[in-house]
Order: C-alpha cells, then sequence, then structure tokens
C-alpha cells in the first residue's frame, strides 16, 4: 500500500523498551501495520535507497505521528532525526533478495551451523552492515543482490541463497572430522587399540625492530629468521597418547580452542607485545611441527621386534590451504 503522508523519524538505542528491535511503531498511529510487516522508509526528496525493516513490536506509547528506528541502522541509510519520512508497506515478492553474503571472523561454522543460520533468517529483512547473531554464530551481512546488483536492503525467503565467508583463513574443521571420525570407527569396529595425539601450532609475527620491545621475562620465546623478522612459535597438545571410545568429544574441545585462538597466539590482547600477525603457511612453523612428530615416531619399533609401544604409527598434519599432509 503505499502512501504520500508523511511522518517524524525519531531514533532510538539498542535496548529502547526492554527489546533489540531496529523498528518500532505505534499501532494506533499504524492501524493498517501488523507483525511480520515490511515497511519501506526513506525521505521525500532524498535520492538514497530506502531503508527496509520488519515490524517486530508494537509500542503504543510512542509518540504521535512518529515511527522509531534503531539510531545505529539510521545512520548507516543516512536517516536524520525528526525529519519527514515516507513509509509504506511493501510486499516481500517485490523484495526479495537472490543472495545474501554474511562474513565471520575468528570462529568455526559447520555446515550443519550454517543451515541453521540460513533457517533462522528466513522470513525476516536483511541490510548491510547488519549483525547477526544464532546460537553463538556472530556474522555480518557484507552484500545484497537482486537480479545481478547489489542493494541495500532487501527480504530474505526460502528461494534466498546465503552465503557464509570467513574473512580470515582458518584450519578446516570439517577436513579433520571426515578423516578423523571414518578411521575411529573402523578401529572400533575391529576392536583395534589405538591412540591418538593431537597438537596445534601457529606462528605469530610481529611489527618490532628490536628485541626490547617485548616484556623482558618473556623475551626468551621470541626468535628472529634470515629476513630480521621477529616471531614466536606456539604449540598446543589438546591430546596425549589418549584412548577413548568417544572421540566427538576431542572435536568440541579443538573448536573451542579455535573460538580462544586470537588470545592464545598474541594476536588479541597481548599486553606488552608490539602488534602481531599471523605466518602463512610457507612461513610457519610446519617443518618444526614434523620435526616433533619424530619423538613419537621413535617409540614405534619394527613389527619383527618383541618389544614395540605400537603396532603402527601414522601421522597426520593439516595446514592454510587445499592439501591433507599423511
Amino acid at each position: 500500500m503505499k502512501t504520500s503522508r508523511s511522518y517524524k523519524l525519531v531514533l532510538h538505542k539498542k535496548g529502547f523498551g526492554g527489546s533489540d528491535d531496529e523498528l518500532v511503531v505505534n499501532p494506533k498511529v499504524f492501524p493498517h501495520v501488523s507483525l511480520g510487516d515490511i515497511i519501506e522508509i526513506a525521505h521525500p526528496t532524498d535520492e538514497y535507497s530506502p531503508l527496509l525493516l520488519q515490524v517486530k513490536s508494537l509500542k503504543e506509547d510512542l509518540q504521535k505521528e512518529t515511527i522509531s528506528v534503531d539510531q545505529t541502522v539510521a545512520q548507516a541509510f543516512k536517516l536524520r532525526a525528526y525529519q519527514d519520512v515516507i513509509v509504506n508497506i511493501v510486499d516481500p515478492k517485490d523484495v526479495t533478495l537472490d543472495l545474501v553474503e554474511l562474513t565471520f571472523k575468528d570462529q568455526y561454522i559447520g555446515r550443519g551451523d550454517m543451515w541453521r543460520l540460513k533457517k533462522s533468517l528466513v522470513s525476516t529483512c536483511a541490510y548491510v552492515t547488519q549483525k547477526v547473531e544464532f546460537a553463538g554464530i556472530r556474522a555480518q551481512a557484507s552484500e545484497l543482490w537482486v537480479k545481478g546488483e547489489k542493494v541495500t536492503c532487501g527480504y530474505i525467503s526460502e528461494d534466498t541463497r546465503v552465503s557464509v565467508c570467513l574473512i580470515k583463513k582458518m584450519i578446516n574443521l570439517t577436513l579433520i572430522t571426515s578423516f578423523f571420525k571414518p578411521i575411529m570407527d573402523a578401529k572400533q569396529e575391529k576392536n583395534c587399540s589405538h591412540e591418538v595425539t593431537v597438537v596445534l601450532f601457529s606462528r605469530t609475527f610481529y611489527n618490532a625492530k628490536t628485541l626490547e620491545e617485548f616484556p623482558e621475562i618473556l623475551r626468551g620465546s621470541i626468535r628472529q629468521n634470515h629476513e630480521g623478522r621477529f616471531y614466536e612459535d606456539f604449540y598446543r597438545v589438546v591430546a596425549q597418547n589418549e584412548r577413548r571410545d568417544e572421540w566427538m568429544s576431542l572435536l568440541v574441545t579443538i573448536k573451542k580452542l579455535f573460538i580462544q585462538y586470537p588470545v592464545l597466539v598474541r594476536l588479541k590482547e597481548a599486553d606488552g607485545f608490539p602488534v602481531g600477525f599471523n605466518s602463512t603457511a610457507v612461513q610457519g612453523n610446519y617443518l618444526e611441527a614434523i620435526n616433533l612428530s619424530f619423538n613419537v615416531g621413535n617409540l614405534v619399533y619394527s613389527f619383527s621386534g618383541r618389544r614395540r609401544k605400537h603396532a603402527a604409527c601414522r601421522k597426520v598434519r593439516e595446514r592454510n590451504g587445499r592439501k591433507l599432509f599423511t
């Protein structure tokens, strides 16, 4: 329903009225509006794209002849407080998005998480820079597409494709699961005894010119490569020579460590340290990690020998990229 009637725009902060809704409507001012409707808001003389929001709450004590929008959203769409805006109800079919691209960082999202996240967004509105939170997943809408063109907001339907993209490279837990679980299942079926050791490793480079820029008590762990760059290697033993009947809990532990990863390797909250950043795979401590695994390999004796700790030993190393090294 299109209208030329204007209303005053007021802004509210997150948590206004005890809710985090981005749009608040007075049902007395908008008697034709219902929960779930899609509202189009725009200044009558502006050329900026109109804002689309979904009605999630109705508040009768809102000022007359006004409509309230979250101030952060209003700033993103250049909407000005106490100025006239045109308000219309739009048909979701007319503003349905073809593609929504979400970005995230510093966390792991599996395929199941992606599917559940997409389902939670169906029948809602999305806009560029929107923060999305669901079941501990934090993402942001970076791009929205309709008929091959970028748009700033729109409606997500069952037919809308949702793409979830990682901003920074992380090790692929799905690959580990697909490799790890079948082996464990096969060994259990054959009543084989097995031990597993999992070590995570990473290298952090620092923007430093001298060793004196680091805390004195921790300078012993800082190294310098042939190019004069200062770095620090990190190793985390997740499991050592463990025997279990159930292995999925180990993957849960690994996932928690990935969430803590930026702090563990001094990329964040590193008091007294220069700014740190990840090495690439080729610059990392991959060879050092291989050398560490030889300590376990030395315990493996020949099949013909009487004394042996293991009947077989296999090493798997994963790093950034598309290859699995065994």
